[in-house]
């Protein structure tokens, strides 16, 4: 296999695109439907969109129809680099190394930036002027508070999908692509942006300061953060299953077929679980392994994944609950800013300008979580219509599988549905083809002008993988992203399936988290990831749950094995080797 069906043509003027911090949105690579349906008509024009709504790129400066603010090679998602070269140009008192940092973390084989006369535009710096002075001065973030109660209305908004005709369901995954996943990845964006000005400015005090370290520290345990309440609500069911001599039984027998036998015991705890479990479904039931794939189970069309997290986590000590681990990182927030403030006394306008790009960064930070949560409910309202229609398409063996519909093209799916297209035959061979993409190490880097091998020449995932560790004493550096020591024996982990072997207290090593980790990192002792930055999504979460978090440790899971002794600390961004 040389090339796969929807590799997009890279960008002559934004020729840059790389999978650093891209694991977070698509891990795995996505099937042909998830990006010429969710990416191209909802993602892509919502982020544009973004960009123009801050001010910092006129609408014509993209590529029409499809524009390429993202990429896409052997099913694999990438982020455009080039783009944020610009916006950094562009921003007052930013640099494009500043975009990288931020968003990408480091990594020194990544094409220095090159000047081009197209990215000043002093109309566009006048426009994120006025965007970034927003962001420090306004108290309520009102466009996103207002989306995301919109969208937690969706889930009972929802039509009854079975009522409606195979073409009715089609058409109503693509009206949720263009209305709610269009308008929740505009407003993601933008508050994505948002969230890095009172950071950016906090981190260019506190090193003026020669307090550097202290910046990451500031934005540590915020608390009412979403991501965080999914923990602690699955915290609250492991506490249930612990505290309970008949529920613990039923998960010692094992989660796979739990809900069934839940269903015919009549045990008041395993009745009062069951209560509690339906609640946390329709909370969050959105949620899933790879939330921005269409194909991707979730948690209410698979609790049993949520069932294993709760069988791992209740064997941890009451003394390890969210709460308990969030508060000795409030009293690091809480000192760190104290000390940041009286470095700052002598100095009114520091301290005033400190104060508000705190308050900012810590603003945002909440409600971008809240906004993804946004997203990726948006992203299950396009899911549900197709998963019908896949397994209504099945049961008359148009498709050989429900879950075939995800390897057609949009564009494939009304022949499909009125049958005037029989292409069950070529979607099955497209899942062996998806298969190999799989199994596949995508390249980190692609660079206009620059050929992309052939996908099966790509390393494959295993052998990527392999590492025999590096010897006591080696020091591997990275982004600091959440302060704090932590000493334990390394858990090395490739894919999420594997997070159940983690042991309390251990310290996991992966390439990235995605949300669907996150109840998982609270059994972890700290975690260090391969790619990200100080806004990645394990960093937000270590910050929330009081562990250390090191970022972009180049080809760290090469250079530490399971069961290595190592030592972390997510103030210097270092991960040390001890045996």
């Amino acid at each position: 296999m040389k090339q796969w069906i929807t590799d997009t043509p890279s960008s002559t003027r934004f020729p840059l695109y790389t999978r650093a911090n891209a694991d977070e949105v698509g891990p795995t690579p996505f099937p042909p439907l998830t990006w010429t349906l969710a990416w191209e008509q909802g993602a892509i024009p919502g982020t544009v969109d973004a960009w123009v709504h801050l001010g910092g790129f006129r609408r014509e400066e993209f590529r029409d129809p499809v524009a390429e603010v993202y990429g896409c090679w052997g099913g694999y998602f990438y982020n455009q680099v080039s783009v944020g070269r610009v916006f950094g140009v562009r921003a007052p008192g930013a640099q494009p190394d500043d975009i990288d940092r931020t968003y990408f973390g480091s990594d020194p084989d990544v094409p220095r930036y090159v000047a081009d006369p197209r990215d000043t535009d002093d109309d566009r710096t006048e426009a994120l002027a006025a965007t970034m002075n927003a962001a420090l001065t306004q108290d309520r973030i009102t466009y996103a508070e207002d989306f995301s109660n919109e969208a937690r209305g969706w889930r009972s908004a929802r039509p009854q999908l079975h009522d409606l005709s195979d073409l009715e369901l089609l058409a109503h995954a693509r009206q949720a692509c263009a209305t709610y996943l269009r308008r929740a990845w505009d407003i993601y964006i933008q508050v994505t942006i948002s969230a890095s000005v009172g950071p950016g400015v906090t981190h260019a005090i506190a090193t003026a300061l020669g307090r550097p370290d202290a910046a990451v520290a500031a934005f540590t345990s915020l608390g009412d953060v979403e991501s965080a309440e999914t923990n602690r609500r699955v915290w609250e069911l492991s506490r249930m299953v612990s505290r309970s001599p008949s529920l613990t039984a039923a998960f010692d027998a094992g989660p796979a077929d739990l809900p069934k036998r839940m269903a015919t015991d009549s045990d008041p705890d395993l009745d009062a679980f069951r209560i509690s479990f339906d609640d946390f479904l329709t909370d969050y039931g959105h949620r899933s392994p790879n939330e921005y794939d269409l194909a991707s189970q979730s948690w209410d069309m698979r609790p049993e994944t949520v069932l294993e997290m709760i069988d791992r986590i209740r064997h941890q000590d009451d003394a390890q609950s969210p709460e308990s681990r969030s508060s000795g990182g409030s009293s690091t927030r809480e000192q760190a800013v104290a000390e940041l403030t009286q470095l700052a006394a002598s100095d009114a306008d520091t301290v005033a300008t400190l104060s508000a790009a705190i308050s900012s960064g810590q603003r945002f930070f909440r409600m971008r979580e809240s906004i993804k949560d946004a997203l990726v409910r948006a992203v299950h309202e396009v899911r549900l219509p197709l998963v019908e229609l896949g397994e209504r398409l099945a049961t008359r063996h148009a498709l050989s599988s429900p879950l075939d519909i995800f390897y057609a093209l949009d564009t494939e799916l009304d022949g499909i549905v009125t049958g005037e297209a029989d292409l069950s035959a070529e979607l099955r061979n497209r899942v062996d083809q998806f298969d190999n993409l799989r199994r596949r190490v995508p390249p980190p880097i692609v660079m206009n002008g620059t050929p992309i091998a052939p996908i099966d020449t790509w390393p494959l995932r295993a052998d990527a993988s392999t590492s025999t560790g590096s010897a006591p004493g080696t020091l591997l550096s990275g982004i600091g992203a959440a302060p704090g020591v932590a000493e334990g024996p390394a858990r090395v982990v490739v894919d999420l399936a594997e997070v159940e072997d983690l042991d309390p207290g251990e310290i996991l090593v992966c390439a990235v988290t995605d949300p669907s980790w996150t109840p998982l990192l609270m059994v972890a002792g700290a975690v260090v990831c391969q790619v990200g930055a100080e806004g990645s999504h394990a960093a937000v979460i270590s910050r929330e749950l009081g562990i250390p978090c090191v970022m972009s440790v180049r080809n760290v899971l090469q250079k530490i094995a399971t069961g290595q002794q190592v030592r972390v600390n997510g103030a210097t961004g270092t991960v040390e080797v001890l045996t």
